[in-house]
């Protein structure tokens, strides 16, 4: 009995050794230190008399208490060793992630410095760009206007993403800077499709910082007249953490910007935790439903169950709304049998340059009527 349980002591350890091989040698591998490759040597030292000592006890006739004594200690010992390995291995994984991601973290901020750095001549020597991605009707299939959409091409054929550079310049007042850029350059854009015969409303993005400036409304203003462009053809979107921060002179700013006749609109509509409390307190025209509920929705009930209830909402409190993120014909006319008012997304176009999307249109209403007049 003894003769048996010391060899299963033994062929134990021999397992527990063996294992602790693996995380030594990948730490090795890494390494490439000369401690650790002694550490394998020692090791496979240690199996080998294992082995040894296995064979002298099999071969014995009898084994003695002493023996399983000294199995049982290495026992142990291959115990620790493999533990200590497996500790060793996780430790030094957790350090190499912690400095990849010092240096990951590293490689962002200095990145982030330089786009900072690079806005302010970005603005001045127009490397920005303007897209249009097209709104139309749910019910007649006519466009009735355009969002505007910023991007910031590089030399290599890359471009930055807004996502990244907006929330950049939104911690200084360089965001203030590209919003005017975009208002001045949209606006001069609207009045000349404006004189084409393409009577389009815009819409424009604008931050929290926009909305601490009290000019804001001066310079909507000018432009809007030098550009000789009615102020409902205009609407602003705002987003929901764009209120929360100064809802008192946000909301103030707002009115005024709705009492010249600008539409203000209430982007990601149902994704925020404020936003039915939202539409008692602003001054809005419009609010667009979240894409993350349009997606899918022909599958999905509940999503289905949300824009109907959005809808009707809309309605009842006298709001245009606007769908977006419509990729499919599905979702499209399940739109326009629940009524929707605009929709917007992939299915219809993609953001497209102000040239492109002038051929779209001619190529949209080669043969028919001029768009109807947008109001808010």
């Amino acid at each position: 009995m003894i003769k048996i349980i010391a060899l299963a002591f033994t062929l134990l350890g021999i397992a527990l050794l063996t294992q602790s091989l693996r995380p030594a040698y990948i730490i090795y591998k890494r390494e490439l230190s000369w401690g650790w490759l002694c550490l394998i040597i020692l090791i496979s030292f240690f199996i080998l008399g294992y082995a040894i000592m296995t064979l002298a006890v099999y071969y014995k006739v009898a084994a003695s208490i002493f023996d399983l004594v000294v199995a049982t200690i290495l026992l142990g010992g291959s115990i620790f060793v493999t533990l200590v390995m497996q500790f060793s291995l996780s430790s030094i994984n957790k350090i190499i992630r912690m400095t990849r991601q010092q240096h990951t973290r590293a490689l962002l901020n200095e990145r982030n410095t330089e786009l900072i750095a690079r806005l302010p001549s970005a603005i001045s020597e127009t490397e920005f760009e303007l897209h249009y991605q097209p709104l139309v009707s749910a019910q007649n299939n006519t466009v009735q206007g355009v969002e505007c959409l910023i991007r910031w091409p590089q030399s290599d054929g890359s471009a930055i993403a807004p996502s990244e550079f907006i929330k950049l310049a939104e911690q200084s007042h360089v965001i203030v800077d590209i919003t005017h850029w975009v208002i001045e350059t949209s606006l001069k854009q609207l009045g000349q499709w404006h004189s084409m015969g393409h009577t389009l409303a815009l819409q424009i993005n604008i931050s929290a910082r926009d909305l601490d400036e009290p000019e804001l409304v001066t310079y909507i203003t000018q432009h809007l007249r030098k550009n000789n462009i009615e102020a409902h053809f205009l609407t602003l979107e705002i987003t929901e953490n764009l209120v929360l921060g100064n809802p008192t002179e946000c909301i103030t700013i707002l009115q005024k910007l709705r009492d010249l006749g600008v539409g203000i609109s209430l982007d990601d509509f149902g994704t925020g935790y404020s936003s039915m409390t939202l539409l008692n307190q602003l001054p809005l025209s419009q609010i667009k439903i979240d894409r993350s509920f349009v997606l899918g929705m022909e599958h999905n009930s509940k999503h289905m169950s949300i824009v109907q209830s959005t809808l009707d909402l809309g309605k009842n409190i006298g709001l245009e709304i606007i769908a977006e993120g419509v990729e499919n014909a599905q979702q499209a006319l399940l739109l326009k049998q629940m009524n929707c008012t605009l929709i917007q997304g992939y299915y219809i176009a993609k953001p497209m340059s102000a040239e492109k999307l002038e051929h779209w249109l001619m190529c949209r209403y080669a043969n028919s009527a001029p768009q109807r007049k947008h109001t808010n």
